[in-house]
């Protein structure tokens, strides 16, 4: 059983003492970013079926009384959310100190613009420049709502700080000082090599989720067996063999979601520079089309 899995427990108190230095992982991307993304495409889905649906001129149109506000308004909480660029390229700007609380802004305009311009739409695409206009701004919405989920796979929650590739391996030798497994250090190994480009960036996502499930597999039968033979060797109590399983799997479970943190950082790092890239010719586009709409609309 030498190049299988063996565990060492050691007590609490021990662990919280290695720990204490190292940096949270949990804060990177948790299940709520994930929900919350989908959540607010689905939300968006919903509110242009609906209205699509239900809507009628007898209760407002777009190009004046209500409809005309809830563009106007949209429309300048969208330019207001752009402007976050200034405080994260202007080193005046973002020596203010306002970075943090500037992104959950930057967040809210870029949510509440776009959702009060669908309205004003009437949830039809309409002429060419607004339609031009409508789907830019729908492009913008969902490449912010990525956005906004790659920023948490990197960085120390909401306007927190960004992650260090350093730190977090720190955190998963911490994680994994308690189990000793050739098989498992040659799977931590592998996934930490990461080749540049995009297209490997998707492969190291896929093929780490599988090959994760396999090793988790492979570990517990071998320590299955290893407990085994420990038991009958020691004379152990049905009692104490189902307190070393129930030991090992917690381990388990805590490193390899620290491996998965830390194996896909580099990961979600590449996917994220991507994103930024792609991000501002869409937001170009967005402010060309809705000032073009804009013109149209008052010459007209």
């Amino acid at each position: 059983m030498s190049s299988n899995a063996t565990i060492e427990v050691s007590p609490p108190a021990e662990l919280t003492k290695e720990t204490a230095n190292t940096h949270d992982v949990r804060q990177l991307a948790r299940h709520a970013e994930l929900f919350f993304a989908l959540g607010l495409i689905l939300f968006m889905v919903a509110l242009f079926v609906v209205g699509r649906i239900y809507w009628d001129e007898r209760y407002y149109v777009p190009d004046e009384g209500l409809g005309y506000w809830l563009g106007l308004v949209g429309g300048v909480l969208m330019l207001l959310a752009m402007t976050y660029g200034l405080f994260k390229h202007i080193p005046a700007l973002r020596s203010l100190g306002w970075m943090k609380h500037w992104l959950s802004v930057h967040i809210f305009f870029g949510i509440t613009g776009p959702l009060l311009v669908l309205v004003h739409s009437t949830f039809r695409l309409g002429s060419l420049n607004g339609a031009v206009a409508l789907i830019s701004m729908i492009l913008v919405f969902l490449s912010g709502v990525m956005g906004r989920f790659l920023y948490s796979k990197i960085h120390y929650g909401l306007g927190g700080s960004k992650a260090q590739l350093m730190d977090v391996q720190s955190s998963l030798v911490a994680a994994g000082r308690r189990i000793k497994s050739r098989r498992l250090d040659d799977f931590s190994a592998s996934v930490m090599l990461h080749p540049e480009g995009l297209f490997n960036a998707v492969l190291d996502l896929i093929n780490f989720g599988w090959r994760s499930r396999w090793l988790a597999f492979q570990l517990r039968r071998d320590m299955k067996h290893h407990l085994k033979t420990m038991a009958k060797q020691e004379a152990w109590t049905a009692e104490k063999l189902r307190q070393q399983g129930k030991a090992f799997r917690h381990q388990l479970r805590a490193y390899m979601f620290t491996l998965r943190k830390v194996a896909l950082f580099s990961v979600y790092e590449r996917f994220f520079s991507f994103w930024r890239h792609a991000h501002v010719p869409l937001l170009y586009l967005l402010l060309f089309s809705g000032v073009v709409h804009v013109i149209a609309v008052h010459m007209y």
